[in-house]
């Protein structure tokens, strides 16, 4: 079962929701069922504890306008 992302345009709520075979999730919060699935950030694991390169660096949270190095989203 994959977790997905999704946001609702709705309620502007972003969740994560394991999904199954071809089930159609809806919004938790307000059961729309137009909500979109965003591009999941994805993470790595650098043996030793060093510092990632370039190629494991974030790319930002999937919504439209953020670009390479992240948005900042969850910073404030």
């Amino acid at each position: 079962m994959p977790l997905y992302e999704f946001h609702c345009p709705k309620c502007a709520h972003d969740v994560e929701i394991l999904v199954r075979g071809s089930e159609e999730p809806v919004c938790p919060d307000c059961g729309s069922e137009q909500i979109q699935r965003l591009l999941s950030v994805v993470s790595a694991h650098v043996a030793g504890g060093g510092k990632p390169s370039g190629d494991a660096l974030p790319m930002g949270c999937g919504k439209p306008g953020c670009g390479p190095g992240g948005c900042g989203r969850g910073m404030m």
